[in-house]
């Protein structure tokens, strides 16, 4: 049984935003006004989409008996830290995670709205900080119906206010035991926050060995300038499309992103050299590629998985991302190989793509096929 062993903690430091999507049979050219067909909003931000992911995919939907309704009139932001009672009555010994969110909201009504749905998804938000008089994050979507794809801009709000100061790599002042077995960081807070997380996590003698804090980082938004070396040396886990792997490897690899997975191994190799051991690249309706590393007895593999099978149609890729990211965390918290991790992200991910908006899309364990050993 699940719960005769210690139950894995993730955690995930990020940004939480609220999503304005306009649906649109296509996108307008530049001065041009068009009709849209729909507008609604919901929770995002790519640390509230990824730690709603870690925490639907642990768990079945059944075993969560919260609702986003009752949650929502409920939760109060009066305090600096969110409460967390729905959470920790919302917990079961099978989920096969605990996790947990760290980030910042404003004192409005979008941020309680957020807590609402972090909260009926089983996520722990005793590390979200209500900034008060700020205003939380926003991100306006723009959905082109015929194609599913999206564009999105992202104004911080509260987000820009999350430093590493105010925060803290464990939830519980006994770190040998409450440490988290992985810290999923991306890159919309400063980055001088999740510069210092990484180091704060190798100090605690993590990043991909010795039994310490991994890191998995998802480098989005990705900067033109690159990343600090320092980043990526010793993390466990990198995981970005192909567009931001273009990006942060155009100094050493300047093109457009692959058309083909020929070259994909190349690219992942400048990430190895730099102290990487697992790369993830997403290709989109082309799949994943995967290359990992043993530093200590010097072998690795890469490969390609396909695009999951099943797809009847695609509606909406704004969450695909997220769901690949926290389905590809819990599986290997839990104890995946890499490939059965990104096997099982990838059906999580085409689940996604079937539905209708950010969070919202998101499957639970139950609703994806098959697990991940």
């Amino acid at each position: 049984m699940l719960s005769n062993h210690r139950k894995k903690t993730i955690q995930i430091i990020g940004s939480l935003n609220i999503d304005l999507i306009t649906r649109t049979p296509r996108l307008p050219h530049a001065g041009e006004t068009l009709p849209a067909t729909s507008f609604t909003y919901g929770s995002g931000g790519k640390g509230a989409n990824q730690a709603v992911a870690c925490a639907r995919l642990s768990r079945s939907k059944t075993s969560s008996t919260a609702t986003a309704n009752s949650n929502f009139t409920s939760t109060s932001i009066s305090t600096s830290t969110a409460t967390q009672q729905d959470t920790e009555d919302n917990n079961d010994d099978n989920d096969t995670a605990e996790v947990h969110m760290v980030g910042c909201i404003g004192s409005d009504f979008f941020g309680r709205y957020i807590l609402s749905q972090l909260t009926a998804s089983g996520v722990n938000i005793s590390g979200v900080r209500v900034i008060e008089g700020e205003k939380t994050g926003t991100a306006i979507v723009l959905v082109d119906e015929g194609s599913g794809e999206n564009r999105i801009l992202i104004t911080r709000g509260a987000n820009e206010l999350c430093v590493i100061s105010q925060m803290s790599l464990f939830h519980d002042e006994s770190e040998e035991t409450k440490r988290p077995d992985m810290i999923i960081l991306q890159l919309e807070i400063p980055l001088e926050t999740v510069v210092g997380i990484i180091k704060t996590a190798k100090e605690k003698g993590g990043g991909g060995g010795g039994g310490g804090v991994d890191i998995l980082l998802n480098p989005a938004p990705a900067p033109p300038d690159g990343l600090p070396r320092e980043v990526y040396d010793g993390l466990a886990h990198l995981i970005m499309n192909e567009t931001e792997a273009a990006t942060l490897s155009k100094d050493q690899y300047n093109d457009d992103p692959a058309e083909n997975t020929n070259d994909m191994q190349d690219r992942c190799e400048i990430f190895h050299a730099k102290g990487v051991q697992n790369v993830i690249i997403t290709l989109g309706s082309r799949g994943v590629y995967y290359s990992f590393r043993n530093y200590a007895e010097g072998w690795g593999e890469g490969g390609h998985v396909p695009v999951a099978a099943g797809v009847e149609r695609v509606v909406d890729t704004t969450a695909a991302g997220d769901t690949f990211v926290g389905a590809y965390a819990v599986a290997v918290v839990n104890g995946a190989s890499v490939v059965d991790a990104v096997k099982w992200a990838n059906k999580a991910s085409a689940k996604t793509v079937e539905r209708e908006g950010s969070m919202e899309a998101i499957p639970w364990r139950d609703e994806v096929k098959g697990g991940f050993r």
